[in-house]
């Protein structure tokens, strides 16, 4: 009895840190209290962090090639000042 009871445990304990990993909120079920807010935030703030990858890789392919890419960070720089907009609006919004 105490070995079932002890990997239970253990099981739910992986499970928590697995959760954790993923959602980055120490939970049981992940995912099932998070508003519309919250989850509208998440989703721009991947795009924000997709953004930024874009931009940092056009840097990148600036330094090795030569190639001017000052409209595209241009228009990636803007993009990444509207996202971040957004997302204050929406964490003011929220109580945040």
């Amino acid at each position: 009895m105490k070995k079932i009871l002890v990997l239970v445990a253990v099981l739910v304990v992986a499970w928590m840190g697995y959760n954790f990993m993923k959602t980055g909120k120490l939970t049981l079920l992940p995912g099932g209290g998070a508003s519309p807010e919250e989850a509208q935030i998440q989703s721009l703030e991947s795009e924000l962090h997709a953004v930024e990858s874009q931009i940092d890789s056009a840097g990148r392919a600036a330094g090795m090639t030569g190639m001017d890419t000052t409209a595209d960070v241009g228009a990636l720089t803007a993009r990444k000042e509207a996202l971040e907009k957004q997302i204050a609006e929406l964490k003011a919004k929220a109580g945040k």
